[in-house]
This record gives structure tokens, C-alpha cells and sequence, in this order.
């Protein structure tokens, strides 16, 4: 695989945490409203969450902090997540090279970071684009990757290897390499999003096979173990979901309603699957690890928003917080609000601060601060409200 740029993106960067006025030439207009059409100049107007500028949709409307860079080990973060069982500890998930960085007390004055790529960490964590804390103690990681990361075969491994990762979450114990691995599978090459069900169960955003795949790790095997047989893997909605290099496509599973969320980049929308009237069918292959594989009919994936109706064009970010899903558009530089109806709440530009193809992953803390990351000027932003 070519590791190109995002797109073709031109827009340059504009320096500093300047503010970046709403034009009304491009404001969106609300999903939802039938006097709204594809107008894109209709104002979405005074909505009110303080934490995207009180319908303002202005940068100087909130507080935008950069709290970690480069210099913090960053190397082109593709997505970021809080510690549940540390609450001030967030974990940079770094597609450049193949690592995770540690921020501890984030945003604050005694903040601390530590760097993690153990032995074989771009076997195990090649070019990883996402992450998600799972049942205390565990964390798993999913790649962007379609090229062999072990030599090629028949010692090493094939191209179309890659699946997630299983980890322990403590930040004494991941290292980001072979010896703190507690399992992996291998059936989702170029993975672009990650999302904890329950148990060990996570789902991941196939870019190879443009699906989303249903990944129940069971029983882990040993750290530093090989034995991935008694996993259960199952591959939803195949061939709907978009893949756009380099930009990644979180998803969320809504546990209250049994539904999985997705940002689909290429297809402008944010999508909804209903996992439960699915039926299992035929087996798929290549099957690496000795698993059940199974190709699940009958649960398609549907638009909870068309993207292009308020100016979303390229939604990467999701995260599902105080029944809202949150998103960043990695083409745009803003970030939505909407209700899981699929109406826009709120939105605020960023575009004066981050490039174009720069917002990726986003996360909220437990006091409704927005931190997302920068994966052009390799950076994590926090945003609150003034």
C-alpha cells in the first residue's frame, strides 16, 4: 500500500489559536428541519452548547488549548481515549510510528508523558489508527495496515494478516510490543475504527473488505501467546462501508439501544447498524488464527446523516457522550453535535487553527471538555467551554 496524503487537500495552515469567524456563505443548514434543503448557506443558529461555542459556531466563542505536540512524542495521532480506570490518563494511539503515547494528569500543569513501541510493536501495532478501553484491565488496538509485518511467508506473515490487538491497560504493564500483547486476531487489513461491546467483544471498521467486523476475543490467550483458535469473528455489512486512506473511521456501540455508530468518510454520513437481525451464513477466508468466521446477512447498515445536507464532508471522529454523538469532519475542520436521530445540534469551526485533514479521533472528558487530535501538525487539542 502507498501511504499517500489524506486527499488532495490544499488549505493551508493559519497561524495560531487565531478565531475563526463562522462564514454564512457555508454554514450548514439543521438536519431534520423539512423547511431545510441541501442549502448549505441556511444558518443552523443559536443552539447552545457551550462547549462548540453557543451556536456561535466561532472559535473565540470557547477555549482552545494544545496540550500535547511533537515534542510529546506525537507522530501523526490518529486517535485518542481516556483511561476509564484513570481518568486523567489519556492514550494517543500514533499511526507514524507504529506507537502509543501515555498522557498522564492531561491538560494539567504537572501533565506527563511517556512513550510506549515494545519489541515487535510494528507487528503488533503496525500503523495503528484507533483504540478502545474494554472490561478493566484490557485495551485493544486496530491498524492500518495491508502489508506483511513479519518478513513474508511462508515464515512471516501475509499482507492481508492484520486484525486487532488486545492489550493490558495498565500503565505499568503495555508495553506496545510482543511481550505485553494478550491476543491478536487477523482478519481486517486496513482498519480504520474500533469500538468496545462487552466482554471481550469489539468492533472494527474493515477498510480491506469494507465491512464492519464483529471481533469476540473470548478466553485471551497468554501475554506473548500464539493460541487465537477460540475466537469468534463476524463480518457485518461488507462491501457498504467506505475506505479513505489515512482517515480514519471511528465507530461507537450504543449498549442502551444495541446499535453500532459509524463516521464513513467516503460516503459523507454517519451510519447505523443493527446488529441483532443478522444471521449467520457462509464462512470467510482466509482464516489465520482456526476460528469461527462467519458472514452475517440481513443487517445492513443505514444513514443516520447525510453528511453533505450540512456540510459534512469527510466525518472521521465519533464519540457517543450525554446521548450526542460527536463529530470531527477530518475535510472541513469542525466539529458536530448531533442527536441520535440524526439531527445537528451544534457545530464549531476550527478551520483557522487545524488544516484541513487534520481532525481525527475526538474523546470528551468527564466534565464535557472535547480533546481531539491533530494529525497534520501532530498535535492533541482541548476544548472547553469560556
Amino acid at each position: 500500500m502507498h501511504r499517500s496524503s489524506h486527499f488532495a487537500w490544499t488549505l493551508a495552515l493559519m497561524g495560531g489559536l487565531t478565531v475563526a469567524c463562522s462564514d454564512p456563505a457555508s454554514t450548514p443548514a439543521v438536519a431534520g428541519d423539512a423547511s431545510v434543503t441541501a442549502d448549505v448557506s441556511v444558518d443552523a443558529g443559536p443552539m447552545g452548547l457551550p462547549v462548540l461555542g453557543r451556536g456561535t459556531h466561532r472559535e473565540d466563542a470557547v477555549q482552545v488549548r494544545v496540550i500535547a505536540t511533537g515534542e510529546h512524542t506525537l507522530a501523526t495521532p490518529r486517535d485518542l481515549a481516556f483511561n476509564p480506570e484513570s481518568p486523567r490518563e489519556l492514550w494517543v494511539a500514533n499511526f507514524g510510528d507504529s506507537s502509543m503515547t501515555i498522557l498522564r494528569n492531561a491538560g494539567a500543569a504537572d501533565q506527563d508523558f511517556d512513550n510506549r513501541a515494545g519489541p515487535q510493536h510494528t507487528h503488533f501495532m503496525p500503523h495503528v489508527s484507533c483504540l478502545a478501553f474494554g472490561a478493566p484491565g484490557l485495551l485493544a488496538t486496530a491498524h492500518e495496515e495491508d502489508e506483511p509485518t513479519q518478513g513474508p511467508p511462508p515464515r512471516g506473515s501475509p499482507a492481508d494478516f492484520m486484525g486487532p490487538s488486545l492489550w493490558p491497560s495498565s500503565y505499568d504493564d503495555f508495553d506496545g510490543g510482543h511481550a505485553s500483547h494478550l491476543d491478536m486476531l487477523h482478519n481486517s487489513p486496513n482498519a480504520q475504527g474500533i469500538a468496545w461491546e462487552s466482554d471481550n467483544i469489539y468492533w472494527v471498521v474493515d477498510g480491506y473488505h469494507h465491512a464492519l467486523t464483529r471481533y469476540d476475543f473470548r478466553m485471551p490467550h497468554e501475554p506473548g501467546g500464539v493460541d487465537h483458535s477460540g475466537a469468534v469473528v463476524q463480518r457485518f455489512a461488507e462491501g457498504e462501508i467506505s475506505y479513505v486512506e489515512g482517515v480514519s473511521s471511528h465507530v461507537e456501540f450504543d449498549r442502551d439501544a444495541n446499535r453500532v455508530y459509524l463516521a464513513d468518510p467516503g460516503n459523507h454520513r454517519i451510519a447505523v447498524l443493527d446488529p441483532s437481525t443478522a444471521r449467520s451464513t457462509t464462512s470467510i477466508s482466509p482464516n489465520y488464527d482456526g476460528s469461527s468466521q462467519r458472514r452475517m446477512m440481513g443487517a445492513s447498515t443505514t444513514t443516520l446523516l447525510d453528511g453533505a445536507t450540512v456540510g459534512m464532508m469527510a466525518p472521521s471522529g465519533l464519540a457517543l457522550a450525554g446521548g450526542r454523538l460527536y463529530v470531527s469532519d477530518n475535510a472541513t475542520s469542525r466539529i458536530y453535535a448531533i442527536s441520535l436521530e440524526g439531527q445537528v445540534i451544534d457545530w464549531l469551526d476550527l478551520s483557522a487553527t487545524v488544516r484541513t485533514g487534520g481532525l481525527q479521533g475526538l474523546t470528551l472528558d468527564a466534565e464535557g471538555r472535547i480533546y481531539v487530535v491533530d494529525s497534520v501538525e501532530d498535535r492533541v487539542l482541548e476544548i472547553s467551554p469560556r
